[in-house]
């Protein structure tokens, strides 16, 4: 008996401890402030990276590996700084683009501050570049960081938790339980909606066949009142000044998006957000674009003939022929002083089997799940031709599946649109054929269990949710309590 009380006695004895020590953690917790945001880094840094730029340094491959190598340690320093506050200090060198016939000169830069706006300060200054842009960016003043501790830390301490609420844990749905729960809503909006779905189908036929339109397309997320409203308005339009419309349209794909231009592809979009005037003007102007659309092949071509004739594509969302234009321009003019990094990296071989897609700067020079590279316009050419040299064989290996996976795809959410009576069954782009194809499988595998889906219209996406026309939204991974 004195045993267990002396166990209790230091049991409790321990727990005061872990207590005083659960507080002193507490008390030191300070936040991290970032003077500087990304953005702000980036832009006040421009100016030093374009007179070290390792693509300046052609001529000089010793020089331009230093660059490289350095540009990289302080873009781990900044990140680091970003993320944590925190930065091993390290010194840097830089060699500096010349000016006229002056020799290669290089500078040493200290990087030892836990602030982004002294570091970003002192590598301007290495280089005398002018520091009125950081000045002219306001201090920023952070206001504490509120800590969310784990249940744990409330016991120990005894005090309340104000977040009980948020630990609980949420209900895990399995399929059945949600459309048990949310099938009456879909239904409900479905029928709502049948109507006007079919008077916007009949005045997508009376448009089609009036203006001869190749095909009419809805790129928004607006509802069908907002639809059919822009189909009167637009209908109006061409009953008043038919002779534009129809030679802006004829043999053309009509779009109705949130933005107003012509495509890449030559398509018309008119923005659900605009009024008809403007809609009229953006028509009289359809002549003007043609010549930059049957640019825009020619240039792919050259841009592919830089890149030892990887095959160029364009993604399936709407990207405007002026925005295309550009990003051409900006890519293939970075290539085109880079070839000799083509020749070393690539060797003069064929890449005629691969894929580019040529994406705007926020972009990542990345490998997509497709097998595509993802190639932003304004990324240096030696670090594009060196990232497709480094994944040309991963890239030929996941085309060849995703081909296989496509066709797949199309077999498979056939047979469940057939089985489960559906009137169309989609993806997410964020959604991959083989986790379409998966969640297709299992649905057919419970398709006698989910006959409350009959009639009604699925897209696998990440989350469950009823659309606005009575769709239903359903998670790619979702869970069955049949099998």
């Amino acid at each position: 008996m004195h045993k267990l009380y002396w166990s209790c006695f230091r049991a409790a004895g321990s727990l005061k401890t872990i207590n005083r020590d659960v507080l002193k953690i507490a008390e030191s917790v300070t936040t991290v402030n970032r003077s500087l945001s990304i953005n702000e880094t980036a832009t006040a840094l421009r100016p030093f990276y374009f007179v070290v730029h390792p693509d300046l340094f052609g001529q000089h491959p010793k020089e331009r590996e230093v660059n490289e190598e350095s540009l990289k340690r302080l873009h781990e320093y900044l990140t680091s700084l970003q993320k944590t506050g925190k930065a091993t200090p390290t010194e840097l060198v830089f060699f500096v683009r010349p000016q006229r016939n002056e020799d290669l000169s290089s500078v040493k830069v200290h990087l030892h501050s836990e602030s982004l706006r002294t570091t970003v300060t002192s590598v301007l200054s290495s280089v005398h570049l002018p520091l009125d842009f950081v000045h002219n960016i306001p201090k920023k003043r952070y206001k504490p960081v509120e800590i969310r501790w784990d249940p744990s830390y409330y016991h120990a301490t005894g005090k309340k938790n104000p977040y009980k609420e948020y630990y609980r844990r949420k209900k895990d749905w399995t399929l059945l339980d949600w459309l048990q729960k949310n099938t009456n809503k879909a239904v409900a909006k479905r029928q709502l909606c049948q109507q006007i779905q079919q008077e916007i189908a009949v005045m997508e036929q009376e448009v089609i066949s009036q203006i001869g339109l190749k095909k009419l397309v809805w790129k928004n997320d607006w509802g069908f009142i907002h639809c059919l409203a822009s189909l009167k308005s637009f209908q109006r339009l061409f009953h008043e000044h038919p002779g534009i419309t129809c030679h802006a349209l004829k043999d053309k794909t009509l779009v109705f998006s949130k933005q107003t231009g012509v495509t890449a592809q030559g398509d018309i979009v008119l923005s659900m957000e605009a009024v008809p005037t403007d809609w009229l003007k953006m028509l009289s102007l359809v002549d003007a674009y043609k010549p930059m659309v049957n640019r825009l092949p020619y240039m792919e071509s050259k841009l592919s003939g830089l890149l030892a004739n990887i095959r160029v594509i364009r993604q399936d969302t709407l990207i405007m022929a002026e925005e295309y234009e550009l990003l051409l321009n900006q890519i293939l003019n970075i290539l085109r002083r880079s070839q000799a990094d083509v020749d070393y990296y690539l060797h003069d071989g064929d890449l005629s089997h691969l894929q580019l897609i040529v994406e705007g700067g926020e972009a990542p020079l990345t490998l997509s799940s497709s097998g595509q590279f993802i190639v932003p316009a304004t990324v240096p050419g030696s670090m594009i031709v060196k990232f497709i040299a480094d994944n040309k064989e991963m890239a030929f290996t996941v085309l060849q599946d995703v081909e296989l996976l496509l066709k797949m795809e199309n077999v498979v959410q056939e047979q469940c649109k057939d089985r489960l009576e559906l009137t169309s069954i989609s993806r997410d782009e964020s959604v991959t054929p083989k986790q379409m194809i998966s969640c297709c499988e299992r649905l057919l595998e419970d398709a006698v269990y989910l006959s409350a889906m009959s009639g009604g219209s699925v897209r696998v996406s990440n989350y469950y949710a009823v659309m606005k026309d009575g769709g239903v939204s359903i998670p790619w991974n979702w869970k069955s309590d049949i099998s």
